[in-house]
């Protein structure tokens, strides 16, 4: 019996491995390794940075989505969370991540509203932290603003079926 509530769009592309649920989780639990390597990664602990590097990548790799967009993703995302390196000035290239996230995951164009946060979070962190010490803090904001974007931006993505859907079922009803 078909389903008519809203689904994920990549949930339906074709896995050449793994399951849709445990691709998801290890791939966000990669990026967010991966991202969080990163961030605590220096001049002095290379051997972390490129395993935060290694990480981020695998996280795009293992995304249950279209290969083209993954290999899309990739060097963007990687980029902006590489960004925070430099400090707070630098967190709006967050929206880079973010960006490929959305692509990644087959979000309407509706919902790329919600890059304008981490620009926005990133313009009052670095007001509020203008010294490089403060990384822990920025990069937890960030992280969160980033989460919350792409949860807001889901609920964009449903929102717009559901008025879809309505619409479309009383339309149907209508017969000239």
């Amino acid at each position: 019996m078909p389903t008519t509530g809203w689904r994920e769009p990549t949930s339906s592309v074709p896995l050449r491995f793994g399951s849709y649920r445990y691709r998801y989780l290890g791939a966000v639990a990669a990026l967010f390794v991966g991202g969080a390597a990163l961030q605590f990664a220096s001049v002095y602990t290379l051997p972390l940075a490129l395993f935060g590097v290694a990480a981020t990548v695998a996280g795009w790799v293992l995304v249950p989505a279209p290969g083209w967009r993954r290999f899309l993703a990739v060097g963007p995302a990687l980029l902006g969370v590489a960004s925070l390196l430099a400090g707070a000035q630098s967190g709006a290239l967050l929206t880079l991540t973010l960006a490929a996230w959305l692509v990644v995951r087959m979000r309407p164009l509706h919902s790329f509203i919600v890059l304008l946060a981490p620009i926005a979070a990133s313009l009052v962190l670095s007001s509020r932290f203008p010294q490089y010490g403060a990384g822990t803090v920025v990069c937890t904001v960030m992280g969160l603003v980033l989460t919350a974007s792409a949860w807001l931006a889901l609920n964009i993505t449903r929102r717009l079926f559901a008025k879809r859907r309505i619409r479309h079922s009383q339309n149907r009803g209508m017969v000239p």
